[in-house]
């Protein structure tokens, strides 16, 4: 990240955190969860004064400049761009992004620019912005943490696959490609096990019990439920989830996603099956701190 973004970063953090200490109107339940996934006026009225936002708003130009060079010996059409922000809903670094999206002389300048290289676009434009995204390092880089991605017609978000690999314990095949579609790839100890007081279900990513083949090596497999977790697809967001599973009723059953690559070291834990984690490429899902599986997205 550029030392004059990082300065104004800051100097919108300092904003916003002065902000903070007035008295705030209070808003009613859907507001307030409203407020959750967007900007608030207020962080965007402090965007509007950042004092370089044009510069901002350059580099993103030329960041769209580089994405788009190649469609202007093609056909296609531009339907849009997805902002894809590596960071969390609530990080500062999104607040300027999500400024620009919504800011319809940008999205003019932006026409232009597809004009003056060639290349076709529908008036109706879109423009998008994508927090805690897979993909902001697979698409192309307007900054540290944040890149844009064309669409044309036919296509929404980029649907990415992605693989998983057991580094400890051990599963009936040696990796797992998942497709992005609307399956439930499912996770645990056996292929076909029946749940206690439940139905019997197909574990897609399996890893050998002791009940199918009853061997030392695969001792270690038991610190894995039957029916430990199930990671979906996310066409909205454009990327995989992880997600508890509703068979797996012991709260002393772990599972813990951490990312070495990203320094986290933290991690994060999945206690309950209605809120899913979503995964980054090099993530580590840990099951009960035994059992280890690698996500890795792929091109």
């Amino acid at each position: 990240m550029s030392n004059w973004f990082k300065k104004k970063l800051q100097q919108l953090s300092d904003k916003l955190n002065a902000d903070d200490e007035l008295p705030q109107q209070s808003h009613s339940g859907s507001e307030a969860a409203a407020t959750g996934k967007s900007l608030s006026n207020q962080q965007a009225a402090a965007v509007s004064r950042f004092d370089n936002i044009e510069e901002l708003k350059e580099i993103t130009i030329g960041a769209i400049n580089r994405a788009i060079k190649i469609m202007g010996y093609g056909n296609s059409t531009v339907t849009g761009f997805v902002f894809h922000s590596g960071f969390a809903d609530n990080a500062i670094e999104n607040v300027a992004v999500h400024t620009l999206a919504k800011d319809l002389e940008f999205i003019r300048q932006i026409k232009r620019t597809l004009k003056s290289r060639s290349v076709a676009f529908k008036d109706d434009l879109t423009v998008e912005v994508v927090n805690g995204s897979a993909l902001f390092d697979k698409v192309t880089p307007i900054m540290d943490g944040i890149g844009v991605e064309v669409l044309i017609p036919g296509e929404s978000l980029r649907k990415i696959k992605a693989r998983v690999v057991a580094t400890e314990g051990i599963t009936w095949e040696p990796e797992y490609f998942l497709e992005p579609s609307g399956k439930i790839y499912f996770i645990g100890r056996c292929k076909d096990p029946k749940i206690d007081n439940g139905p019997k279900i197909h574990n897609d990513i399996a890893f050998i019990g002791m009940e199918e083949k009853d061997e030392e090596q695969y001792k270690i497999n038991n610190y894995i439920s039957r029916a430990h977790a199930q990671i979906v697809f996310d066409k909205d967001l454009g990327a995989f989830k992880i997600y508890r599973s509703r068979f797996l009723n012991n709260p002393s059953h772990k599972i813990k996603i951490y990312n070495a690559g990203r320094n986290d070291f933290a991690g994060v834990s999945l206690n309950q099956s209605a809120v899913p984690h979503v995964l980054k490429d090099g993530d580590s899902i840990c099951f009960n701190d035994k059992i280890v599986l690698e996500f890795y997205i792929t091109e």
